[in-house]
């Protein structure tokens, strides 16, 4: 992304993936990171929720099964420190992803 000129982008992109959910130098940090890996454990093909994912994962991925299994955690914890800072129970903030991925608006 830097090389695209879009250096804003370099770190949530680089924390974004579960595997920087195990990796002190990657956790995501800072409120667009945290957003993007949030985001990103709620959409494959479909909206699923964080669990659903991560099962996903794991199904299609069963060499990584060990390490998602020690990501849910931490993806469970983000998701409910982004909820805490925007006012809302987890379900409140799950509930308005999905509807900006069904309505195909950017959440």
């Amino acid at each position: 992304m830097v090389d695209a000129g879009h250096e804003e982008l370099a770190v949530p992109i680089a924390s974004h993936p579960v595997t920087a959910l195990l990796d002190e130098e990657r956790y995501p940090r800072g409120w667009p990171s945290v957003a993007l890996s949030v985001a990103d454990r709620h959409v494959a093909q479909e909206f699923l929720t964080t669990d659903e994912r991560i099962d996903d994962m794991a199904l299609r991925h069963p060499e990584y099964r060990e390490q998602l299994e020690l990501a849910r955690r931490a993806a469970h914890a983000l998701e409910a420190e982004l909820a805490e800072v925007a006012g809302l129970p987890v379900d409140g903030l799950v509930a308005r992803l999905r509807a900006a991925w069904e309505a195909g608006v950017p959440a």
